[in-house]
């Protein structure tokens, strides 16, 4: 008698769906809001005299957020696929503006960093303000904060900088300003605030969780938790529109966020304070945030290794054992028709499809399981996928490592 010994080998792909704008009046009248409330052709936060032509304006009449204004609506633009006329329009005024600031400069690097222009200027002005302590101040030499620190790492961030040391300094300077409470203040010893917090956890969370990241993430969790008020909304009293916009995106962005009841009331808060003509506040700044923060109330799926369960681990060639998929949905919304579908071999290169289950819907942090029966064929080598997805889905967003799984013949 001889043992023969193959693998089984499990690799997971998740799939979700792209925005569909049809799906929520409330994204279209704010999207629509938001574009109409672009000021000529080229950008937000101005508002034109009556009668006034675009050339006439002086400096005066501009209020001090337009380059803000303008980088934020056309984040949100780009965040959901609206990238025609008006998208283009604003980059370009992007592009020619020269800012001084640490967060201008640091916007622009971000918006420019998915064109083709050219953004070395900008970034080695940038670069040319960082502080000994590795934080960021307004301007040059003035003393380091949070804020134009974390603008300054998202930056870099964005276009994938590869000095290390640099992006280190930064995060630890932050990281080191943390208040005991668990949130941010505009700079060392300043007291925390809803909107530092969460700008600064929305980033972090973009890196490499490392244990002190991991820490501070969690603790800013918890600080932002705290601090959401009896309405659903996020900020001083009463609640900001801009402030629980940011607050739900850093909440829904970190995994440990348990609570589905209070992200749902932050969505309760931004569609009930919705304007009638699309708007929020009738700000372009607020309704850009408000918009980006609807936009990802939507499920979340996902499946580990240890989530593929088989009724017997070790099974011999021509057996016929049960693979279980167990779906997880993190998301606040809940999916519906997740389709689960079992490959023999890799779908995008030719692989076998074994069978398929669909499930009806997973509840918002909720999970659901598809099973089927699969005959062992032979004792040779062996690679089962996995594959999950929604209708009308469009895009990969993760790929799973494989999981081994033992299989013996006896001949």
């Amino acid at each position: 008698m001889k043992k023969v010994l193959s693998y089984l080998t499990i690799f997971l792909i998740i799939w979700v769906p792209s925005i569909v704008l049809a799906d929520s009046q409330q994204l279209i009248s704010g999207l629509n809001w938001l574009i109409s409330a672009k000021n000529g052709h080229e950008y937000w936060g101005c508002k034109i005299p009556a009668g006034e032509e675009i050339d006439e304006l002086t400096d005066e009449d501009i209020v001090p957020t337009y380059f803000r204004d303008t980088c934020e609506a056309t984040e949100t633009l780009s965040s959901l696929h609206q990238t025609g006329t008006d998208y283009n329009n604003a980059i370009n005024w992007i592009y020619e503006n020269k800012p001084t600031t640490t967060e201008q400069i640091s916007k622009k690097i971000e918006i420019l960093s998915r064109t083709s222009f050219s953004y070395t200027d900008d970034l080695n002005l940038l670069l040319s303000y960082q502080n000994s302590d590795g934080g960021f101040g307004g301007y040059k030499k003035l003393r380091s904060d949070i804020v134009d620190s974390i603008f300054s790492l998202r930056a870099l961030k964005s276009i994938s900088y590869q000095d290390n040391s640099i992006i280190e300094k930064i995060i630890q300077f932050v990281i080191n300003n943390q208040n005991s409470d668990g949130g941010w203040g505009f700079k060392q010893g300043r007291e925390s605030s809803v909107y530092y917090t969460a700008l600064v956890s929305s980033n972090l969370q973009q890196f490499s969780q490392t244990t002190s990241i991991a820490t501070a993430i969690n603790k800013a969790t918890t600080y932002l938790i705290a601090h959401q008020n009896t309405d659903g909304g996020f900020g001083g009293s009463p609640s900001t529109v801009f402030e629980t916009s940011l607050a739900y995106l850093a909440l829904v962005g970190d995994p440990s966020t348990s609570s589905g009841l209070l992200l749902q009331n932050a969505v309760n808060y931004l569609t009930s304070t919705q304007l009638s003509d699309g708007s929020w506040d009738d700000d372009p700044y607020s309704t850009a945030l408000a918009l980006r923060a609807l936009a990802n109330v939507k499920p979340n799926l996902s499946i580990s290794s240890a989530d593929i369960i088989f009724s017997n681990p070790t099974p011999t060639a021509g057996e016929t054992i049960t693979i279980t998929a167990d779906v997880k949905n993190s998301g606040i919304a809940q999916a519906s028709g997740v389709s689960v579908q079992f490959y023999d071999g890799d779908p995008s290169s030719g692989g076998t499809l074994i069978e398929e289950r669909t499930i009806t819907s997973i509840g918002a942090f909720g999970s659901s399981q598809a099973s089927i029966n699969y005959t062992i064929p032979t004792a040779s080598s062996k690679t089962i996928y996995v594959k999950i997805d929604l209708m009308n889905s469009e895009k990969i967003i993760h790929i799973f490592k494989n999981k081994n799984y033992l299989t013996k013949n006896n001949c």
